[in-house]
């Protein structure tokens, strides 16, 4: 298992977040973004559209992934 995936939401820092929401859009590609461009880079406006395909059509390990991608702002 990877360290990135052990950081809880609240401490991933933005770098984090994105590598993470590009690595599950790799991995999830053909389950839940066969619409979308195989060599899409995901940015930060675009992680809401990851989160919402893996819940959507993730199954229970997509939906699962989801939640890392949560927001890791702290409220100010």
């Amino acid at each position: 298992m990877s360290t990135t995936a052990t950081i809880s939401p609240a401490r991933r820092t933005e770098r984090e977040r994105l590598e993470l929401a590009n690595r599950l859009y790799c991995q999830y590609r053909a389950q839940c973004f066969w619409h979308s461009p195989r060599d899409l880079v995901i940015t930060e406006e675009l992680i809401p559209f990851v989160v919402q395909g893996l819940r959507k059509y993730g199954g229970r390990r997509g939906f699962i992934a989801s939640e890392q991608l949560q927001s890791s702002r702290d409220p100010d």
